[in-house]
């Protein structure tokens, strides 16, 4: 499997994927996959937050999203919970096997970890708040299960020019959400918060990728 990290998008491929995104002929759909990679790959969202994403999660004033620390999923085919819940509830038992899975799942929708409850602010990028307000206009937030989610991106990644059908990943756009960043500046502490991390190693290992901040402050000193 190939780490995480090492499938995060420089700029110029982030916007070759939204090209691809844009080539999509159905609009809605084109709505629905520029979000998915705005949200995954500028706001780092993890994949089950933006598939749990409502209106109840976004402060349009302050342009804010909330991640809460419960979320009822109705999205399965029942209106039960939906798949990915469904698959992090059996993680769960694998790990508390007396526990039935109805005991589980009437927990979820979960983040991560506690640390993963947290505000994202979207104030930064007009394009992303542009995108958040077509998507709540339309839908109220997304309105669809992880495996629409995945087949979004998959679908912009084959019509995306000279990117491979697999560049990046669900996942991977959250890593190039945390490159892009840090190699802005954002310093540790404000970092791990945004993306919601309880290791603070795992922010560190975005602070200097691809030599960013050594270019920064070579920057700084040679104005």
């Amino acid at each position: 499997m190939v780490a995480t990290r090492e499938r995060a998008l420089s700029e110029r491929e982030f916007e070759l994927l939204l090209e691809g995104a844009g080539r999509i002929t159905d609009t809605q759909r084109r709505l629905e996959t520029r979000v998915a990679i705005l949200l995954g790959g500028r706001l780092g969202l993890r994949p089950g937050e933006t598939t749990h994403l409502s209106t109840s999660w976004i402060d349009l004033e302050r342009q804010m999203i909330q991640i809460p620390t419960h979320e009822d999923c109705t999205k399965g085919r029942d209106g039960g919970i939906c798949g990915y819940c469904r698959q992090a509830v059996k993680q769960r038992m694998d790990h508390n096997p007396k526990k039935d899975f109805q005991s589980f799942a009437d927990r979820y929708w979960l983040p991560k970890t506690e640390a993963a409850s947290r505000t994202v602010p979207y104030h930064f990028s007009y394009r992303v708040r542009i995108a958040i307000e077509l998507l709540l206009n339309e839908h109220g937030g997304w309105p669809y299960s992880f495996s629409t989610l995945q087949r979004r991106l998959e679908t912009a990644l084959e019509l995306s020019p000279e990117l491979s059908n697999d560049a990046t990943s669900l996942h991977g756009l959250r890593a190039t959400a945390a490159s892009y960043h840090a190699g802005r500046g954002l310093d540790l502490p404000a970092l791990r918060a945004m993306f919601g991390w309880e290791d603070i190693t795992t922010a560190r290992q975005y602070l200097n990728v691809d030599g960013a901040m050594t270019r920064r402050a070579l920057d700084s000193i040679h104005q």
